[in-house]
């Protein structure tokens, strides 16, 4: 069916083409808002501090940063509630000689707030009905949706209005998340991101599994790029829960188009995490307690009890603020030996000056989780098959560190600069997977993590605003990036360098003595890039960047990698309709020493060292078009067409010459290309108090080409192993005065793995030799699987200004297993309630 629409994909782009030369002539420009000498009202209308005198000017700035960068230059504190302000929304000024409230009521036009002197140097954004003649005549301002106006930093160096953006970009609001309650990054991304599908892990795994994003780039693992306020992450698999409350928004490129700005290994997309940074409601200090507690279900264990609780301190105004949130949760034994305990501690500080805005930011997380095996397993290894499944009572255990600093220097009107400066580290120990015939990527994955690593990055950027004015104008950045990684990974050997030999048929192998060693390797990259953006008339948007890569990890003859990306966009308001069509395409790499990739599986008989191996691929394109009714309603269609190649695959092979032998070893080969095709639905709408939300997402990964003398279990024109093809979310949400209420579900339909537990009773069976478990033979052991409905509820409320009680419940249907082979089960469904106290 996906096929059939492909002719969709190229009229999108014919119409995108044709629309960039037919409105440039008409279309008209929206001018930056002016308050000169010639028009800025006289000073006796403001009262103190409101008759401040200021010079200032800003372009395409978010309404925080521009509020901020107000008082900063008047030398007042303002104040606001940010549930009454699109603070993101973007928006340009330019006074001379002006009023700080004139400056600020510029602002502020469309919005129901107006400054209010406050005694001192303090400014109050105070709600205000709308007058008849708004309501009649709404500013130009108010009648585009805020979704097109709002600033993003995903995909730009110093941020940019997503109207510009010629990709499909997805911004997920923190608040929305600090409202539900919701932690877990798999949840996020599968309820609001369409074409991204995270499986449900058990709390004892340490890991995150991406099903699909936008389908397979890899016969490994596929997975994002990962940034916590600009700091790339050492390892992003293990990126996966986060403080609801410390989270500002979770910003998402999905498919190679976001590597000409972030480099190699963002090959099937980018992920942004920016936390908040934001002072008290004045200039004391906040603080709120949030604790809830309830029961876990689970068909292998009675009442599990689950806990969270948090802290929040907040201190300082708008210009400078610092904040603290801290949270711990554990669970229970849902499963044997299967329960989790975790911390999370976000950090942030922020200085606003007349041109100069640092931030600051620290995260630290751990984990400790118990060994868990799956109850589902009833059997270890047997003894002769070289793998050997200890057991022990020692948790598994990992901490995760990120502190970095982010400057941003405003020149004048033309230049602004920034500096991202950080590092980000883990440690992993005592990891244990489940032994199965076939080992899973995610476990080979944790295995070769074990260890630590410590990751350094430094990018300076600089934009030029050239050509300001009718008709057209362009953005210039120029980046430059280096990253170094530190990786001490664990490695388990045989004591003895002997090689015993291949055991004879019908005898057993006795455990040989095993050693841990550590590997330490240095990566090195660094990238430069240029990107342009052109705007004409505020109507056509043309995007070039290159990106040119050294990255240690090539071999020698490709160690500089080029990638590009084109983009065009056209954006067309009809009255309360705004219409924006968009084509972009993109290349990304992979190189082939990374966490998807090293040390796979290694086993006594095999090492997946293998020098010659080059760079995973992927390449494509996406068109959409965006359709938005004032506030009420916004649609967006994307088709994405890519194409991974040098794809690298495990193959198993016999570890030696008998014939009857059970020995298995595997060897990495560039295993041939993955086409990834597909559609991406999203919609929102709001009525009243009520909002709604879904996504829809049809997926099409197939093998097109395998290597020659390929061994494997894949064959071309076979579907990729556990890629949904189709996955839905739906999300609906109540905010009144004094309430609030959700509820949402997320599903995934039809895909294809292994049958875990047919395969394991074949291999414990001890009739099968290794040959009847390897390459075409393993498709036998291949099912389809189909997901079940992952609903939550959440429900809160206000009790006077300072108290909440809330109510929250994950996974109602209680579905435990199935998802993404049939041996991995899940926490059953939790019913949670608390209290949050503000002071």
């Amino acid at each position: 069916m996906i096929e059939s629409y492909g002719w969709i994909s190229r009229s999108l782009v014919r119409v995108v083409a044709a629309l960039c030369v037919a409105r440039v002539a008409g279309a008209q420009s929206r001018p930056c808002a002016s308050t000169g000498a010639a028009e800025r009202e006289p000073v006796a209308r403001w009262s103190s501090p409101l008759d401040r005198v200021i010079s200032v000017h800003m372009r395409d700035t978010s309404l925080r940063d521009a509020l901020d960068r107000v008082a900063a230059v008047a030398k007042v504190r303002i104040s606001y509630s940010p549930d009454l302000l699109p603070l993101d929304r973007a928006v340009c000024v330019s006074a001379d000689a002006t009023p700080v409230g004139a400056v600020l009521a510029e602002l502020l036009v469309g919005m129901n707030v107006a400054p209010v002197a406050a005694g001192g140097d303090q400014v109050v954004l105070t709600p205000r009905p709308p007058t008849s003649a708004q309501a009649a005549n709404p500013p130009e301002m108010a009648r585009s949706l805020g979704m097109l106006d709002r600033v993003v930093v995903t995909g730009s160096a110093v941020g940019s209005r997503e109207r510009e953006i010629t990709v499909g970009l997805d911004v997920v609001s923190g608040r929305q998340l600090a409202r539900e309650n919701t932690s877990n990054l798999s949840a996020t991304l599968d309820s609001y991101v369409p074409g991204v599908w995270s499986w449900s892990q058990s709390p004892s795994n340490l890991l995150a599994s991406y099903g699909s994003i936008r389908g397979a780039s890899s016969f490994g693992l596929s997975y994002p790029k990962i940034y916590i306020d600009g700091i790339e992450v050492a390892n992003p698999l293990l990126v996966s829960r986060f403080s609801p409350d410390a989270i500002d928004r979770i910003e998402v490129i999905r498919g190679p188009q976001g590597s000409a700005l972030y480099g190699t290994d963002a090959i099937s997309g980018v992920i942004n995490i920016v936390t908040r940074h934001e002072g008290a409601n004045g200039a004391g200090e906040n603080a709120a307690v949030r604790s809830s507690a309830g029961v876990t279900q689970s068909e292998f264990a009675h009442g599990v009890l689950r806990q969270e609780h948090s802290v929040s301190l907040v201190t300082g105004s708008s210009t400078r603020s610092a904040d603290l949130t801290v949270t711990g949760g554990s669970i229970g034994d849902f499963i044997p030996n299967g329960y989790s305990r975790d911390l999370i501690a976000n950090g942030s500080a922020r200085v606003v000056g007349a041109r100069t805005t640092l931030n600051g930011t620290a995260r630290f997380f751990m984990e400790d989780a118990g060994s868990a095996r799956s109850p589902l397993l009833t059997t270890a290894a047997p003894p002769d098959t070289g793998v050997f499944a200890s057991q022990t009572t020692t948790p598994q255990s990992v901490r995760q560190y990120t502190v970095g600093a982010t400057g941003t220097f405003a020149a004048n009107s033309d230049w602004t600069h920034s500096v991202v400066a950080g590092i980000d580290g883990y440690s992993l120990a005592n990891v244990r997977t489940n032994f199965t015939p076939v080992p899973s990527i995610l476990d080979s994955a944790l295995n070769a993590a074990q260890g630590s690593a410590v990751r350094g990055t430094v990018r300076v950027s600089s934009v030029l605003h050239a050509q300001d004015g009718a008709p057209a104008s362009t953005t210039y950045t120029f980046s430059a990036e280096h990253a170094s990684l530190r990786e001490a990974s664990l490695q388990r050997q045989p004591a003895s360098n002997n090689d015993r030999g291949p055991t004879p048929a019908g005898t057993q192998q006795v455990p040989e003595p095993m050693t841990t060693s550590s590997l330490v390797r240095w990566q090195n990259s660094t990238g430069v890039a240029v990107q342009s953006n052109t705007a004409i008339n505020n109507t056509v948007f043309l995007t070039a960047g290159l990106r040119v890569e050294y990255d240690s990890r090539l071999v020698s003859a490709q160690q500089f990698a080029t990638l590009p990306m084109l983009g065009a966009a056209t954006v067309n308001d009809y009255g309360p309709l705004t219409v924006k069509l968009r084509a972009a395409y993109g290349k990304g790499i992979r190189p082939p020493n990374t966490l998807g990739h090293s040390e796979f599986w290694q086993t006594r008989y095999g090492s997946s060292t293998q020098p010659s191996l080059g760079a995973e691929e992927q390449s494509g394109t996406e068109v959409g078009i965006d359709v938005l009714v004032r506030h009420a309603f916004s649609m967006q269609l994307t088709r994405f067409d890519q194409r991974a190649s040098g794809l690298i695959q495990q193959v198993a092979v016999p570890a030696d010459s008998n014939f009857q032998s059970r020995r298995v070893t595997y060897l990495l080969e560039n295993v041939g290309e993955i086409s990834n095709r597909g559609w991406e639905i999203e919609s929102s709408t709001s009525i009243s108090r009520l909002s709604a939300s879904g996504t829809l997402s049809f997926v099409d990964s197939r093998v097109t080409q395998l290597a020659k003398g390929y061994t494997g279990d894949l064959a071309e024109g076979a579907r990729m192993l556990q890629v949904p093809a189709r996955t839905g979310s739906l999300n609906l949400s109540w905010l009144g005065d004094r309430w609030f209420a959700s509820l949402g579900g997320s599903q995934a339909f039809d895909w294809i793995n292994y049958d875990e537990i047919a395969l394991s009773a074949a291999f414990q069976s001890g009739t099968h030799p290794a040959k009847d478990l390897l390459g075409a033979q393993l498709r036998q052991y291949w099912r389809q699987y189909n997901g079940g409905l992952r609903l939550r509820a959440s429900a809160s409320r206000d009790i006077r200004q300072m108290f909440t009680v809330e109510i929250r419940g994950d996974n109602l249907l209680n579905r435990q297993r199935g998802e993404p082979d049939n041996i991995t089960v899940v926490p059953g469904r939790s019913i949670m309630t608390g209290v949050k106290v503000k002071f």
